[in-house]
């Protein structure tokens, strides 16, 4: 008898599936991280930088965890503004004005919570081996598809970043944009 009541009470298949955590590595050739940086409302810069190593963990329709490792010596301009053959903006994004990537050639990203009714995951973001939490907005999520993406805007004075420009309508403003697009496996 108590079979058949533990049955009935036992959660449908379909509930089973749901609750599973799952966990996925992220395709690192078909994912992307495109920056966007502007200086004082003129003009933007826009490029694109490589995710080097990640992951992405959920439970149904809930993104529970994960993160990305950008390999920030990827860095490209995908704008014609300033562009040169010898990459003179890559170059000093690159430099110690602005990322020293020679010395901190990785920025992570690690989710820790999520609330996908708003559609925001919450994460440690670390730049130049500073972290603070940082929130994706905008966050488009697809279990079936194992994708997600997401807006993820910085200040980038707190992490260290703290280039201004020397001319008045060369300041460079403190917001870097980072448009995430995730496929895994």
């Amino acid at each position: 008898e108590n079979t058949e009541i533990n049955k009935q009470d036992a959660p449908s298949e379909v509930q089973e599936v749901d609750s599973v955590l799952k966990s996925l590595n992220i395709n690192t050739s078909t994912s992307s991280v495109e920056w966007k940086g502007v200086m004082v409302g003129i003009y933007s810069h826009n490029g694109f930088v490589s995710i080097k190593e990640g992951n992405l963990v959920w439970q149904g329709n809930t993104i529970t965890g994960g993160f990305i490792t950008i390999d920030m010596e990827t860095m490209t301009q995908s704008d014609s503004l300033y562009k040169t053959e010898e990459n003179k903006l890559v170059a000093h994004l690159e430099s110690p004005d602005f990322f020293n990537v020679a010395n901190f050639p990785v920025a992570t990203f690690e989710i820790t919570s999520s609330d996908l009714n708003s559609n925001k995951v919450y994460g440690n973001l670390t730049v130049r081996e500073i972290t603070y939490e940082e929130v994706v907005e905008n966050v488009v999520f697809d279990g079936e598809k194992n994708s997600a993406s997401g807006t993820l805007k910085f200040d980038r004075q707190k992490y260290g970043v703290a280039y201004k420009g020397s001319k008045k309508d060369m300041l460079v403003g403190d917001e870097v944009v980072m448009k995430i697009s995730l496929k895994s496996y």
